[in-house]
């Protein structure tokens, strides 16, 4: 029987497997390997989903063939789970993630995020019959659908008073319990709620008014990268890429900001 690994040495080990895995994750080190990998769910629509030929494609597609292309480094996509993609990121199996993210303060303190390259309103959705939901705040004392791990379950958390909240796998499992009854409301994104109803199904999108940043999310050691990112996201804003992308995927105007920013 081989001998036990004292805890202190088996925590070392595993702490030393971490940092390498986290040195392989920055710009240098991507661009020996010669391929960024960015992680996405691809169940996202219209952020990032699986067209009728396989392949990947959407809003945050397009950002990241852009980005790969400013780097200037061959990209391979790597569509894996919502929330498997943090922990395949700190373990050094994925370079980046771009798929809609949040900026949110619990994932800042585990990982780096570029600066906002997208902005959207978080708003509910109801049966146009159902005439008890006539606003945002009518999910009080209802039975609530949001995306597992989105941001809009961790903002209903937050306001409370709902009578159930279900959580669900993806937008389309959301929107088909509120048709068939088991939810009386959906939280989710503008963008996902507008292209629902352009696919024609008659729904009413309630507005929040409620803004949230949305960034491309790389290992927290990765610094070289994120400096890199940084920069492109501002030339894409600058140039106008930024808003093209959002009009010609979601059908919108990009939202202004205060103080005018996009």
């Amino acid at each position: 029987m081989p001998p036990r690994t004292p805890r202190l040495l088996t925590t070392l080990l595993l702490a030393a497997a971490v940092a390498m895995s986290a040195r392989a994750n920055d710009l240098p080190d991507i661009r020996s390997r010669g391929e960024l990998r960015i992680g996405t769910s691809g169940t996202a629509v219209p952020n990032s989903w699986v067209n009728a030929r396989n392949e990947l494609t959407g809003f945050d597609i397009d950002w990241g063939k852009r980005v790969a292309a400013e780097l200037g480094i061959p990209l391979r996509w790597v569509k894996i789970d919502f929330r498997g993609l943090f922990p395949a990121l700190a373990y050094g199996q994925i370079d980046m993630i771009i798929t809609g993210v949040r900026i949110r303060d619990d994932l800042q303190r585990q990982f780096l995020f570029s600066q906002p390259y997208s902005w959207e309103e978080s708003v509910g959705v109801a049966r146009p019959d159902d005439l008890a939901v006539r606003s945002f705040s009518d999910f009080r004392g209802k039975s609530v659908a949001v995306v597992a791990a989105s941001y809009q379950e961790d903002l209903l958390k937050k306001m409370g008073g709902y009578r159930e909240m279900l959580v669900l796998p993806s937008g389309a499992d959301v929107f088909l319990a509120m048709h068939t009854g088991h939810a009386d409301m959906v939280l989710t994104g503008i963008t996902a709620a507008t292209h629902y109803r352009k696919a024609g199904h008659p729904v009413r999108i309630l507005g929040s008014g409620k803004l949230s940043p949305q960034g491309i999310v790389m290992h927290r050691d990765s610094r070289q990268l994120k400096a890199a990112v940084d920069a492109i996201v501002a030339r894409m804003h600058a140039d106008g890429t930024y808003a093209r992308l959002y009009r010609q995927h979601f059908h919108l105007d990009p939202p202004r900001l205060a103080g005018g920013k996009p």
